[in-house]
């Protein structure tokens, strides 16, 4: 599910019931189960919503990627299961949103690693003038430069991974940095797979544009990158006033 903000939550919750519409979500057409967050009178809550439930009306949402299905979800008058208490719920959203980044970008560095190989592997198979075009500098650069970009991210990824299975206390910053430099990498490696396969890169023969279309959409599933860039510095500021 998208990411909201404070001031976006478009879902009300009044007397045990919400109302209201959450968009691109994923997976909500085979889900049985979902946690939205919701806001009333006294707060910011987590609800748990039974999505057979009388009031619930999911439609299919066409996005970038159609091989991940996202959907919409309207609530009319739905009975909840309230997690937690209506205070607490944009704390516990905070911390499901920093364990839920560091899997995302798990799948971000995997599909930076398949961009990759995708292009080093066309790179010595794809003749030229007589030579393999991997032996030109110019695709020498951008393969150097898509390796650089996710070893960087590989790092970031197995200290976030580290700080999740051991609840560390910098686990915030340590997801957010791992997922700026997962959402970088993979954006990078699957935009230079495309360039390095040149116009074959553009061709619906090769598989680029699906590993380009899958960045895309991991880029802004839980969050764009400037949102995470913005919880990286304040989580650094919040960690130096500690």
């Amino acid at each position: 599910m998208h990411a909201p903000t404070k001031n976006n939550i478009n879902l009300s919750y009044v007397d045990g019931k919400i109302n209201g519409k959450k968009i691109a979500v994923p997976d909500a057409g085979v889900a049985t189960h979902a946690i939205v967050v919701a806001k009333s009178n006294k707060g910011i809550s987590l609800q748990l919503v039974d999505l057979s439930a009388t009031g619930v009306t999911i439609e299919h949402q066409e996005n970038i990627d159609e091989s991940r299905g996202h959907f919409s979800i309207t609530f009319n008058n739905v009975q909840t299961k309230l997690l937690g208490d209506e205070v607490s719920g944009w704390e516990l959203y905070e911390s499901l949103i920093n364990q839920a980044a560091v899997l995302f970008s798990y799948e971000q560095i995997g599909g930076s690693q398949a961009s990759l190989d995708m292009a080093i592997n066309y790179a010595k198979e794809r003749y030229a003038f007589g030579r393999p075009i991997g032996s030109y500098q110019a695709i020498k650069h951008k393969l150097a430069d898509m390796y650089i970009a996710l070893t960087l991210a590989k790092s970031n990824c197995y200290y976030a991974a580290w700080a999740l299975s051991t609840d560390a206390a910098d686990l915030p910053s340590a997801s957010a940095t791992a997922r700026v430099s997962a959402t970088k990498a993979y954006q990078l490696c699957s935009k230079e797979n495309i360039q390095t396969h040149g116009g074959n890169g553009f061709t619906w023969e090769y598989d680029c544009h699906m590993f380009y279309r899958r960045s895309k959409l991991l880029s802004l599933n839980i969050g764009s990158i400037s949102n995470w860039r913005e919880k990286l510095v304040t989580s650094l500021e919040q960690s130096n006033i500690n």
